[in-house]
């Protein structure tokens, strides 16, 4: 029993304070926080920038957001927003917007599609964005897009059966339903 009463002391004695806001209070930055009586304050002269990495506060205190009624079993975390990973040939899709107009672009485009150092991801969205880069409004596409829209869909039908893998011909697939559909006036899908 007294050995529990140790542990339980010196979990209790090892938090950190937690200190419940208001959720308007709970966007306030550190900077803005009251500093600690404990923390050492840093000398007038030297800016804090210099001091930040030196100074180490004894009681860090967390926020957690007040909430009037919490679902049960809902978590309070927030996630960070999944972001796509940065392009890995920014000339290919410039080279994308230009296919069925300019032949040294689609040189270009074709040797990015048929590059096993571009990811996946990236091969199959320079296929599949053929549907809306270049044209004038991708959604609804006017009559002086008909022949960029004509010339891609014979592209395609030239490239798709010598697609390197799965993940171009699926690309190819895509990309040429959608061209079908906004050649008869329907939006892509």
């Amino acid at each position: 029993m007294a050995a529990m009463a140790i542990v339980a002391g010196m979990v209790v004695a090892n938090r950190r304070p937690v200190r419940i806001v208001a959720p308007e209070q709970s966007r306030k930055t550190v900077a803005s926080l009251p500093l600690m009586p404990s923390a050492p304050t840093p000398p007038a002269e030297v800016p804090v920038t210099q001091t930040r990495s030196r100074v180490q506060p004894q009681n860090k205190i967390t926020e957690v957001p007040l909430v009037a009624n919490p679902q049960p079993g809902a978590s309070q975390v927030i996630r960070p927003a999944k972001s796509k990973p940065p392009i890995q040939d920014p000339d290919a899709r410039v080279a994308l917007s230009l296919v069925g107009v300019d032949a040294k672009a689609e040189e270009y485009w074709f040797a990015a599609i048929n590059d096993w150092n571009l990811s996946a991801h990236e091969r199959k969205d320079l296929i599949e964005d053929l549907n809306e880069d270049g044209l004038s409004d991708p959604k609804h596409p006017g009559p002086e897009d008909m022949p960029l829209i004509w010339s891609r869909i014979q592209i395609i039908e030239e490239l798709a059966p010598y697609a390197m893998d799965d993940v171009n011909a699926n690309a190819f697939a895509e990309a040429y339903k959608d061209l079908m559909n906004l050649a008869g006036g329907q939006p892509a899908q």
